[in-house]
């Protein structure tokens, strides 16, 4: 961050920089929080369908606060969850990437992709949530009191489990993003003269 805050001064004036077609870049005006707000009024007024992601939204952050709180901070100590969250955010782009793929490619019709999604995401979401469940079921929150409750650190022997568990909790979660995102391509309008 200290090498970033120092190269942030050697950088150019976006006035000066020219494209190599000899085009200018253009440096845009920031809007207030007025005209912002009267924005999203006109987007949600012509593009009404945009609203039936508002449910997505909230399903797919409502799960960060039992995963970080209750399962992380929980029950490992703090190198352990250093490790643990290295580990979900690695797995949530090597996730994105596996789903992403799979759903852009070319050779299953769209039709198929949506029907074979869903059923990956029912059983990754019955196996990574079950598995969730039956250890959630080894504790409860007045057993892991900070006062008198040893947490477990990545060199205890019961450790593999929960870290894969954690691993998959990241996965699933950007499986379920970048497979709702792409089901929502079919509610905007195609621009293109396919």
């Amino acid at each position: 961050m200290a090498c970033g805050f120092i190269l942030a001064a050697f950088l150019c004036n976006p006035a000066y920089v020219e494209r190599d077609d000899g085009s200018h870049v253009i440096v845009m005006k920031h809007p207030s929080w007025k005209s912002e707000i009267l924005g999203m009024f006109s987007v949600l007024k012509t593009d009404w369908y945009i609203v039936l992601l508002f449910p997505m939204f909230l399903a797919s952050n409502w799960f960060y606060t039992y995963q970080f709180q209750d399962v992380n901070l929980a029950k490992f100590n703090i190198r352990t969850r250093a490790l643990n969250n290295v580990l979900y955010w690695t797995a949530q782009m090597i996730g994105a990437s596996i789903f992403g793929y799979a759903l852009d490619t070319k050779a299953v019709r769209r039709p198929l992709k949506a029907k074979i999604n869903l059923v990956v995401l029912l059983a990754i979401t019955m196996a990574i949530w079950g598995g969730g469940y039956a250890w959630q079921r080894t504790y409860t929150r007045s057993e892991v009191s900070p006062k008198t409750y040893v947490k477990l650190d990545f060199k205890d022997s019961g450790y593999i489990g929960p870290m894969f568990l954690y691993i998959f909790y990241g996965l699933y979660d950007a499986a379920w993003q970048t497979s709702v995102y792409w089901y929502a391509t079919d509610l905007i309008p195609s621009t293109s003269a396919d």
